[in-house]
C-alpha cells in the first residue's frame, strides 16, 4: 500500500469525538465530494468517493449526526485503470436539506461559498475540518520521491478558504490552478509534517519524519564523503605543484645550497609524494608543525620562482 493509501486509511479511522467535530469533518466531506442532484423536481444529495473506506466514513458520520436515510451503491469502473467509484446518496430532499444547513452549506441565498464560520468556530473542529477536505480531496506523494502535499477543489474562492484555515495552523500554502481546478498544496517538508499532525494521521507522520532522517544522514554523509575528495584532490595537487618547485631547485642549484631547515623538508617531500603537511613535520629532525611545514613549502616555491623568472638552466 501506498503512503497516499496509508495516509488515508489512518486518518478515516480516526473519529470525532464531539459532534461539533463530526459536523465539520463531514461539512468538508460534503463540499469535496458532494453533489445536488435534481431529478423530476425533486432534490438529491450525493456524495461520490473512488476509496471504500473514506464512504464507509461518510456513512458513519452521515448516521451520528443526520439521522437520514443513506442509500448506498458502487459504480463500476469502465476501464481497468479506473476503479470503482462508491456513491452514498440522501434521496429524500427534506432530509438533504436539513443536513445542508446543520452543515453550514446551504443558506437562504442557497448554495454558500467558502467554509462555513459556523462549523470551525473551535480549533479542534479547524482541525477535523481539515481532515475532512484531505480525505475528500487530498493527495499527498511518497516521501522518497520529495514533499508534495495537496488539496483540489473546485473553485479559488474555497481553494483561498482552506488555505487560510491552514495559515491558523502556520502552516504555508500556495495555491494554483489546474484544469477545471484550484490546487492547495505544500512543498516544505515541515508543512506537510504539521498538516499531518494537524490531521492526526501519527503513523504517516513518524513514516514521513523516518525518511526525513534517513535522507538527511545520507545528504549529510555526501556532503563528508565531497568535503574529503575535495581535500584529497587539493593535498595531491599541492604536493604535486611541490615536487615540482623541489625537482627545479635540485636540477638548477641542487638541494645542497639549501639551508638545512630547507632541505630536510624538500628531501622528505621527494621521498613522500603522498604525505600530509603533518606526516611531513613528524620526519624532519627536531619535528615541526603542519604550520612550519607550510612556512617551508611556501619558501621553497618562492626560490622555483625566482629560478624560473631569471630563466636559469632546469627551468622548465
Amino acid at each position: 500500500m501506498e503512503f497516499y493509501d496509508r495516509t488515508k486509511e489512518e486518518l478515516v479511522r480516526v473519529m470525532p469525538a464531539r459532534d461539533c467535530c463530526r459536523i465539520a469533518e463531514l461539512s468538508a466531506l460534503v463540499k469535496t465530494d458532494g453533489t445536488i442532484e435534481v431529478s423530476e423536481g425533486s432534490l438529491s444529495l450525493v456524495l461520490a468517493d473512488s476509496n471504500a473506506a473514506v464512504a464507509r466514513k461518510i456513512v458513519a458520520l452521515l448516521r451520528e449526526v443526520g439521522g437520514s436515510d443513506v442509500e448506498v451503491t458502487v459504480r463500476k469502473g469502465r476501464t481497468l485503470r479506473r476503479g470503482n467509484t462508491y456513491l452514498v446518496r440522501i434521496p429524500k430532499e427534506a432530509d438533504a436539506v436539513s443536513l445542508l444547513e446543520r452543515l453550514g452549506i446551504w443558506g437562504d441565498g442557497g448554495i454558500e461559498s467558502g467554509i462555513p464560520r459556523s462549523v470551525v468556530r473551535q480549533r479542534c473542529c479547524k482541525r477535523s475540518y481539515v481532515r475532512g477536505a484531505f480525505l475528500g480531496a487530498g493527495y499527498v506523494s511518497e516521501p522518497g520521491r520529495g514533499y508534495h502535499l495537496e488539496i483540489a477543489v473546485d473553485d479559488r474562492p474555497y481553494g483561498e478558504a482552506i488555505a487560510k484555515l491552514l495559515q491558523e495552523f502556520d502552516i504555508h500554502p500556495r495555491i494554483i490552478e489546474r484544469r477545471d481546478h484550484s490546487v492547495v498544496y505544500l512543498k516544505d517538508s515541515d508543512d506537510v509534517v504539521e498538516l499531518l499532525r494537524v490531521m492526526e494521521a501519527t503513523g504517516a507522520l513518524l513514516d514521513l519524519e523516518n525518511t526525513r532522517i534517513v535522507r538527511s544522514i545520507r545528504n549529510n554523509v555526501n556532503r563528508l564523503v565531497n568535503a574529503e575528495n575535495a581535500n584529497v584532490a587539493k593535498s595531491v595537487e599541492a604536493s604535486c605543484r611541490q615536487i615540482q618547485d623541489i625537482e627545479l631547485i635540485t636540477e638548477a642549484m641542487g638541494l645542497s645550497r639549501l639551508p638545512e631547515t630547507l632541505a630536510s623538508i624538500a628531501r622528505a617531500r621527494l621521498d613522500n609524494p603522498e604525505a600530509s603537511l603533518s606526516e611531513l613535520g613528524e620526519m624532519v629532525h627536531p619535528p615541526i608543525g603542519k604550520s612550519g611545514v607550510n612556512h617551508r613549502m611556501r619558501r621553497l616555491a618562492r626560490i622555483a620562482q625566482r629560478i624560473r623568472d631569471r630563466g636559469e638552466p632546469g627551468c622548465r
